[in-house]
């Protein structure tokens, strides 16, 4: 359907789910007393970096860019990172969604993933925390703090002009706080039910040197053994996952300035410890780690930084990351002992360039290289002896990127990038994007986009190509593709922010894997067409109550090939609200609501299915946080009580079997000198 021609019922949809969303409940977020920086940063259209990799008022960026800064971090009260982007219009999020490689939750824009999310790129500072096994995002390994984190840039669609393939549905850039940001000293204790964390930061400078080092300690409990209310009645169904998780954190950055002009920066971070995985040995058929799967993530990270003379600069960035883990695994169906161990290296090295070469145009522009090599027996050959050439998987990449803006006239912007990007698995590809942002009027801006993004097919999905397929292969694994457009609107009012944004994407080439296998020699058969509309709206209620609220509504058309449900793969009406009011200098509370409708999310290991189990039914859960803060000697503190699921509800997340936990509570303390 042509977004055109449904404009107008379109944003009337858009319009009764903003209404409902206020009057149902509405919740909402609000700065304390002592937060400038925030009230600054909402006061008038916030800065993005990540759209186009260029400075620029998220009203002029070439996408849809939701904004999460470090207060709404803590006054949504969440435990696990992926847990915050409920908050972001569309995405969907699932607790501890997958029982293989590591327990984890998974993060996904628009659905049409499995557990994993390899159908969205996440970074930390620019450098990608892609897996190279399995695509997506571990969010339990990757070695940040969450008060490290100074804020969060979500792009809404597809950025494969700035980013390159994998940035396919969308991007998350977290970027964390510079040195110079962080000094002195910091202790966060938290202790409740399934929860218990030690979290300590320090500090310090010496002339140009700021550093700052932090180290956790942090046990999860994950999911209730034995399930309050299943879904189905097949025997040993009535079991969650194993999912208990220690983790151990260390995560060093230092920034050094040499002279006006150029600064180094240096990270290092280490994520270890031990997940369990798999289910109980009463379930049939099951598969566990043995003492569970000790993970271990680490990379360093180096960037030199030069401000040239005429207001742009130049950066070259160079980053070693590697994804290691260690398990037995037994089949309790024929007691096989299964060796679970992986190990993957990741180099990577980037140069960029942004000039001015005239008062009405910026262009940044660069390039990088990237070299990929992984190790995992069990799943690149799915334990067959017989063929240890697959037991190892190598990947390159080459891309140049470019992205041109141009200010035709002081209210007519224009953002031109492509990049054309080579790899050893697909060969190569451009990725174009075209955006004219027109501000109508002041504080109202209209946004028209164009965008196309690849996806390279992850390890394992090239494995089972060659593995399964071997000389009976038709064709060759290709990239998914995706062509998207969109119209968006940002207005500002008093005391009221809009973000409203409305799309159509076209997905083909979908790589049909399901289990263990491929499901046709047609590796890339699947199609989609995605469209449908979202928003967020920022409401200052009062000088001490802040409202946020987010919907979205999705529709997908897709006749399923090879038994996958696509059409079924998102849910098509989500939204949540944050409510948060400051008493006083010292009291704060905030309240979360978060709902998502049914949905059918693809599953590699469930095969293609049309089964009812494993839809899963729409879900609400309340969330509350009520904070004091102190002084504490020269420094402050705060004491917060954070209850999840207020409601105790009983509901599922991603699949049948996937029963999340009820109500939790745990309370911080944080001191910081």
């Amino acid at each position: 359907m042509c977004i055109k021609s449904n404009l107008s019922r379109l944003m009337l949809k858009a319009g009764a789910l903003a209404v409902a969303g206020l009057f149902y409940g509405a919740p909402a977020w609000c700065l304390d007393g002592n937060s400038d920086s925030e009230e600054s940063f909402l006061a008038d259209m916030p800065v993005v970096l990540t759209a186009s990799r260029l400075s620029q008022p998220v009203d002029e960026a070439p996408a849809a860019v939701t904004v999460i800064d470090r207060q709404m971090i803590r006054d949504a009260g969440i435990w696990d990172l992926s847990e915050v982007f409920r908050l972001v219009p569309g995405m969907y999020v699932a607790y501890h969604a997958t029982d293989t490689y590591t327990t984890d939750s998974t993060v996904s824009y628009h659905g049409l993933s499995d557990a994993y999310g390899h159908r969205m790129q996440v970074l930390v500072d620019g450098r990608s925390v892609y897996s190279p096994i399995f695509g997506g995002t571990l969010w339990s390994d990757i070695p940040v703090a969450l008060d490290d984190i100074e804020r969060i840039e979500v792009i809404r669609g597809p950025d494969s002009a700035s980013y390159g393939a994998n940035s396919f549905m969308g991007v998350i850039n977290i970027i964390t706080r510079h040195a110079s940001e962080s000094q002195g000293k910091m202790l966060s204790l938290s202790a409740g039910s399934n929860h218990d964390e030690a979290v300590a930061r320090y500090g310090g400078q010496n002339g140009d040197l700021t550093y700052r080092l932090t180290a956790s300690a942090r046990n999860d409990h994950g999911e209730s053994s034995v399930m309050n209310a299943p879904l189905s009645t097949l025997s040993g169904w009535n079991y969650n996952k194993l999912d208990d998780k220690q983790i151990r954190l260390l995560a060093i950055r230092a920034d050094y300035r040499l002279g006006n002009r150029d600064e180094l920066e240096f990270q290092f971070g280490y994520n270890g410890g031990t997940r369990q995985e798999g289910w109980p040995a009463s379930v049939p058929d099951s598969t566990s780690a043995l003492g569970g799967r000790k993970v271990e993530n680490q990379f360093e990270l180096f960037k030199w930084r030069r401000a040239l003379n005429n207001g742009g600069d130049f950066s070259v960035q160079f980053y070693r990351a590697n994804e290691s883990s260690t398990a037995t695994l037994l089949n309790t169906k024929n007691g096989q002992i299964l060796n679970g161990d992986t190990n993957a290296d990741r180099y990577d090295l980037e140069i960029q360039h942004t000039l001015l070469p005239s008062a009405s145009t910026r262009i940044v522009w660069g390039g990088s290289v990237r070299s990929d090599n992984a190790y995992a027996p069990l799943y690149f050959q799915n334990g067959i002896t017989r063929m240890p050439q697959y037991q190892a998987q190598s990947f390159f990449l080459s891309r140049i990127f470019g992205n041109l803006e141009w200010r035709v006239w002081p209210d007519l912007i224009f953002n031109l990038g492509a990049m054309s990007e080579s790899s050893s698995y697909t060969g190569t590809a451009i990725t174009p994007r075209a955006a004219v942002n027109w501000h109508v009027v002041p504080n109202h801006t209209l946004r028209a986009s164009y965008s196309e993004a690849t996806r390279t097919p992850t390890m394992y999905e090239k494995n089972r190509e060659a593995a399964y397929l071997g000389n009976y292969l038709r064709n060759e694994m290709q990239s998914e593709q995706i062509k998207s457009s969109e119209v968006g609107y940002l207005g500002k009012f008093s005391g009221l922010n809009v973000d409203l944004r409305i799309f159509s994407d076209a997905l083909t080439g979908l790589i049909a894997l399901n289990g263990s296998a491929l499901v046709s020699d047609n590796l890339n058969s699947g199609n989609a067409r995605v469209k449908g509309f979202e928003g967020q709206l920022q409401w200052d209620v009062g000088t001490r109550t802040r409202l946020v609220y987010s919907f979205s509504h999705v529709e997908i058309a897709s006749n399923n090939q090879d038994g996958i449900p696509y059409a079924t793969a998102a849910p098509r009406n989500g939204q949540s609200m944050m409510l948060t009011h400051r008493f006083n200098q010292n009291w704060n509370a905030s309240l979360m609501n978060y709902q998502a409708g049914a949905t059918h999310m693809i599953d590699s290991d469930s095969g293609p299915s049309d089964n009812p189990r494993y839809f899963v039914d729409f879900s609400r859960r309340w969330d509350a946080r009520l904070a004091y803060r102190f002084k504490a000697g020269r420094g402050s503190g705060e004491l917060a009580l954070i209850v999840q699921n207020l409601a105790d509800a009983q509901y599922f997340e991603y699949r049948h079997d996937n029963e999340v936990p009820g109500r939790t509570a745990w309370l911080n303390l944080k001191l910081e000198m």
